[in-house]
């Protein structure tokens, strides 16, 4: 759709202040993100937000829409800011707050890139997935273990019904000796 996105933006008067990159390797992607004033994502679907996440480590304040997964990583006004989703005056009111006050826009950077560092970095995913692995494994377990549980407290019954079945035909049997 680059020509018809092209033609849109030419139609629009903004064609001399949009820059198609087309594809970026990583390192081109953090440049460019530590050149940004702010970050917008106006997702209307978005599972995850490896996006936002980039940008907020490169030190670029995020606007986001408050759906899926974006919704989760930003505090508004805090490590970020969030829009309705599909809400264009929403998305502005957003992004001209992070633009109009720098202070704002320092706190947010500092607080994002600290949050970023704490929370998604190889370390912690990787304990994080351990003992979500350990605690499947302890559940599996335990399940396990209340299932022989179950089945030895039901063979127990199941004997001490027999044995008693038999007890109860022993003395019947008897009973009928000792008349015979």
């Amino acid at each position: 759709m680059i020509d018809e996105l092209k033609a849109q933006v030419n139609a629009m008067g903004i064609g001399n202040k949009v820059y198609f990159t087309g594809y970026m390797d990583a390192k081109q992607v953090c440049k460019m993100y530590k050149c940004a004033d702010v970050s917008v994502f106006p997702s209307t679907y978005e599972p995850f937000g490896i996006v936002a996440l980039e940008a907020m480590l490169a030190g670029t304040p995020v606007v986001v829409s408050d759906i899926g997964g974006l919704n989760e990583i930003i505090q508004h006004g805090e490590n970020g800011m969030k829009a309705y989703a599909g809400n264009a005056n929403s998305i502005a009111d957003s992004i001209l707050s992070i633009l109009y006050n720098p202070q704002l826009s320092t706190e947010v950077v500092k607080k994002a890139k600290n949050m970023v560092k704490n929370e998604y970095n190889w370390a912690k995913i990787a304990q994080d997935t351990h003992f979500t692995y350990q605690k499947a494994i302890c559940q599996t377990m335990a399940q396990k273990q209340a299932r022989q549980i179950e089945q030895e407290k039901a063979r127990k019954t199941k004997r001490a019904r027999n044995t008693e079945t038999e007890i109860t035909n022993l003395l019947a049997f008897r009973k009928r000796q000792a008349y015979a």
